[in-house]
């Protein structure tokens, strides 16, 4: 591999890199992480000078992140990082987790998110580590490492950055958070907060769920932020405000002219966000005030009877005595008719309560109407709206805020020639100019089929097999192989082809690379040395 460097950069080729990573559990994690292999594979990894992440992709970008503070070159990272994702299923460990590890002066109530963090502080991923170590890092070649989150005051993103400018902001403008404040964050508690995705998780609220250390307890913490956070500022996915942590990165490079951006991007194209449920086959006869009815009937049958054989227990204990079988044939039938009564009354009370804010939020008193409804019907109206909100923020907002930062990044002249969108399915994707031109760039059908298989993999915080990790590992590799070629072929005509310059050292070692993957064989192969 060659080590050339432009002189006037110190960096190669390219020039430096700014990287962002994007969202999607599992499949952002691995896909990354095959991009990240490959360019280190080809010597383009050690320009990365920027890093922004997203979600999953804050689980790669950290671990990485992680391994140049300890002074690990990148085969060791992989191996172990590897591993972890192959052997954990952060779900399942935090469900075992959820009423168990309820301390650190955290909130009281269980917490899937609060659960998945102590998952991340496992000994095998990040343990206790604190966000002090990279913002004071010595190590790192990073410029800027920023991790994104949401924050559900003012709907803005919420960055945990580290920068090599002095006095650059953290958090954000409404709620800023101080580096003496930051310093003490866990590492878990970020990468948790980042990957927080609405209708999985519950917000994480800060600074009252995170962990903090005996020596700077929550107290401390809501003493140096202020009044701002007395009452917990609720953080969630970065994806949110962006899935592409690509504002986070022209927010960090704005004023420089020579950063090339590499965009990866598993976000999967959906020819449909949204399909209506089938309705029941038949309305049903059994309406809400009819249920409300019976309710009614069976609260009073259950505490008629709680009240026949309270009587009569109380006689056969002053007149016969009383027998063991005595509390079987009084006391625990009048017991769960006592409850059943209580139960129903206590249902009937919250109910209540909902309809009366319902009709405060919208002046609408709406039990006169809905109690017309079928059981039915009611439950359609609620399964329509459930699975409606959930594509709305899963899908609609998402596919909208992506469309609007492409938009910036690819309208806007200064980017001109130097940005790459590294996207999940861009294999499977027709570039009938570039094909022409270059029928040797053409994916054959089995990486065609390995864009296709990574874009369906559904967005998890685990793997069913090992082959799910390497199909989206291989596709990560494959996928950026083919970006950084076209990225030359496009942007740099007249520059590449001139042997013994830095650029046409790296277009060859690209396309001996892209000749293996593309290679008319069953699967991808084993990378040759570069």
């Amino acid at each position: 591999m060659s080590d050339e460097v432009s002189p006037s950069t110190g960096h190669g080729p390219l020039g430096p890199l700014a990287v962002s990573l994007s969202g999607g559990g599992y499949r952002a994690a691995t896909f990354h992480l095959g991009t990240l292999r490959f360019l280190d594979r080809v010597g383009l990894l050690r320009d990365v000078v920027g890093l922004s992440t997203v979600s999953g992709g804050t689980i790669t970008g950290m671990a990485w992140v992680v391994s140049q503070l300890d002074g690990k070159a990148f085969p060791e990272f992989y191996e172990s990082y590897s591993a972890y994702l192959k052997r954990t299923n952060v779900i399942s460990e935090a469900l075992e987790g959820l009423t168990s590890k309820r301390d650190h002066g955290s909130h009281a109530w269980a917490s899937l998110i609060r659960s998945a963090a102590d998952v991340y502080a496992g000994p095998e991923l990040f343990g206790d580590r604190r966000f002090g170590e990279v913002l004071g890092a010595q190590k790192l070649q990073l410029r800027e490492a920023i991790f994104n989150t949401t924050e559900f005051h003012t709907g803005l993103a919420f960055r945990f950055r580290r920068s090599e400018r002095p006095n650059t902001l953290l958090g954000n403008n409404t709620h800023s958070l101080p580096r003496s404040v930051a310093e003490h964050v866990r590492l878990a508690d970020i990468v948790a907060a980042s990957s927080c995705f609405p209708g999985g998780f519950e917000p994480l609220v800060f600074p009252q769920q995170f962990h903090w250390p005996h020596s700077f307890p929550l107290q401390d913490a809501l003493k140096a932020l202020g009044s701002g956070f007395e009452r917990g500022l609720p953080l969630m996915d970065g994806g949110i405000y962006d899935n592409q942590g690509v504002d986070s990165l022209l927010l960090a490079f704005h004023d420089s002219s020579s950063i090339r951006l590499l965009i990866s991007d598993v976000s999967v194209q959906e020819e449909q966000m949204y399909n209506v449920p089938s309705n029941p086959t038949q309305r049903g006869w059994v309406t809400l005030n009819g249920v409300s009815w019976l309710a009614w009937g069976l609260f009073a049958l259950a505490l008629v009877s709680a009240v026949i054989l309270a009587g009569h227990g109380f006689s056969t204990a002053r007149e016969d005595g009383w027998s063991w079988e005595d509390y079987f044939l009084y006391l625990v039938p009048g017991v769960l008719t006592a409850a059943v009564a209580g139960g129903l009354f206590w249902i009937r009370r919250r109910l209540k309560d909902v309809n009366a804010l319902i009709k405060a939020q919208v002046e609408v008193d709406a039990w006169p109407s809905f109690r017309k409804l079928t059981v039915l019907e009611f439950a359609q109206m609620l399964v329509l709206r459930l699975s409606s909100l959930l594509a709305l923020t899963s899908s609609v907002f998402m596919a909208r805020v992506r469309g609007l930062i492409y938009k910036r990044v690819y309208q806007d002249p200064e980017y001109k020639g130097r940005r790459m969108a590294n996207l999940i399915y861009a294999l499977s994707e027709p570039y009938p100019g570039l094909f022409s031109e270059h029928p040797w760039m053409k994916p054959g059908p089995h990486l065609v089929k390995l864009a296709q298989q990574a874009s369906q993999m559904p967005t998890t915080l685990w793997f069913t097999s090992g082959d799910q990790f390497e199909m989206l590992e291989s596709a990560g590799e494959a996928t950026v192989c083919f970006v950084l070629l076209r990225h030359i072929l496009t942007e740099h005509k007249g520059q590449y082809e001139a042997e013994g310059t830095p650029l046409h050292e790296l277009f060859q070692r690209l396309r001996k690379q892209w000749e293996v993957f593309n290679q008319a064989a069953a699967g991808v192969p084993e990378m040759v040395a570069a």
